[in-house]
């Protein structure tokens, strides 16, 4: 069989070796497979794509961990003021 040498960046090759260990396959297959894609024309979802949805659905829990921790702290600061409040009533009674 034939064999090609290839020269690519460090981050890409870091790239191919993650997404080759997450499908459990080597590296050298992953590129074959990608090649033969391309050669193909086939258009089949990238790690792009993936990592795209992987984002889009990170961002969604973030937004809504920080929807939750808003309300949290606008109920910490309402009690606190209630708390405030109570302080400055009783320090008058005191003074009367």
């Amino acid at each position: 069989m034939p064999t090609i040498h290839l020269s690519i960046p460090e981050w890409m090759y870091e790239e191919l070796k993650r997404k080759a260990e997450d499908m459990g396959i080597q590296v050298t297959d992953l590129v074959k497979f990608y090649i033969k894609n391309g050669m193909e024309g086939k258009n089949e979802e990238s790690p792009r794509n993936e990592n795209t949805e992987k984002l889009e659905e990170s961002v969604t829990y973030l937004e809504a961990r920080v929807a939750q921790l808003d309300l949290l702290v606008m109920e910490l600061v309402r009690k606190l003021k209630v708390l405030e409040e109570s302080e400055d009533d009783e320090q008058v009674e005191i003074d009367q």
